[in-house]
């Protein structure tokens, strides 16, 4: 879906320029690592701070990273003392660039246009009701070639008033995991929550962002997306976090989704209208009846949605089992 884009005002001149900050959460990653950071360095918006968390069990992402920062004051190096996994070394990136106007999340195996940057702070800087912008994206493999893989459509809300903005994300957006890599208003960020303990946070974000402002993508292919593995529930839910998960995680997950949407923000808590709130539990309604089909994916039982297309593990294991009997009678 798309909607065309109307800038309002004029670049900022130098004196106005935003503080921007990028987040590189990293996790045992030396083969592509140089790459990125190479590439990010290369950028022609080049005034921004990255700030790497390491929360890697390896002593080599780590030395990569310092080799980076004795040559570039851009690059700020924390180690984290203890595994926070996935979602909390994502909020960390956060936490530890501070104050700033703009962030990104970036990947610690992908590459980027060297105008990937400058093109989206140029949307923000002249499109107030913007508050997430990202690109578009080539799937690329371990050695740089360009996967024939399908990209789901981006979406940009331009035009749509506050009601109906984030009902159309939630119930027809699609790559949700391109677009938390795009390049985000702080305070906005800070008003969703940051990056949500939940099972698809990514979704989760994207959604609440729907609800503060504009989502829009960029119509150039400026972000090369390294796929090194294929999706897994099972690594997904083990990656979240590194030892202790909230208790809700015994629930299912698109109902404990649900209820986060329906949650105010600390800052509104108290001040928000009739209408909103009704918003929220009408919001939370609208993804439990699109996500609930995917609750026990990946799992042995499996979700509706892979009972319709057989790939249940139980389904795959029956149709292998039919295989050898029928290769047997033959």
């Amino acid at each position: 879906m798309k909607s065309k884009l109307t800038t309002t005002g004029s670049r900022l001149n130098p004196s106005q320029r935003p503080a921007i900050c990028l987040g590189m959460p990293l996790y045992n990653q030396t083969r592509f690592l140089p790459q990125a950071l190479d590439s990010l360095l290369a950028q022609t918006y080049g005034d921004f701070n990255l700030f790497v968390s390491d929360d890697s069990t390896e002593a080599g992402p780590g030395q990569i990273v310092n080799s980076y920062a004795a040559k570039d004051q851009r690059i700020v190096y924390h180690r984290n003392e203890y595994r926070r996994g996935l979602i909390d070394n994502w909020r960390n990136c956060f936490e530890l660039a501070g104050e700033m106007d703009y962030f990104a999340w970036v990947g610690d195996h992908d590459a980027w246009h060297p105008r990937w940057l400058e093109s989206m702070v140029q949307i923000l800087n002249t499109c107030e009701s913007v508050v997430l912008v990202y690109s578009q994206n080539v799937n690329i493999d371990n050695n740089g070639g360009i996967l024939d893989k399908k990209i789901k459509p981006g979406i940009s809300t331009l035009g749509m008033d506050n009601t109906r903005r984030p009902l159309v994300v939630c119930r027809q957006g699609q790559g949700f995991g391109n677009m938390v890599y795009g390049l985000v208003r702080a305070r906005a960020l800070r008003q969703a929550g940051v990056f949500p303990r939940v099972m698809w946070p990514d979704v989760i974000l994207c959604i609440k962002l729907a609800l503060i402002g504009d989502i829009h993508q960029v119509e150039e292919k400026l972000w090369f997306r390294r796929r090194t593995d294929r999706f897994s529930m099972p690594r997904q839910k083990r990656a979240l976090f590194a030892s202790y998960r909230p208790w809700y995680f015994k629930l299912p997950w698109p109902l404990v989704n649900a209820w986060m949407l329906t949650r105010s923000p600390p800052a509104l808590a108290g001040s928000e209208t009739g209408p909103q709130r009704n918003l929220r539990f009408n919001l939370a309604a609208v993804y439990f009846q699109r996500w609930w089909s995917k609750f026990g994916g990946g799992s042995w039982i499996g979700s509706p949605h892979e009972w319709r297309r057989g790939k249940a593990t139980w389904i795959r294991k029956l149709k292998k089992f039919r295989t050898a009997v029928e290769l047997k009678s033959k």
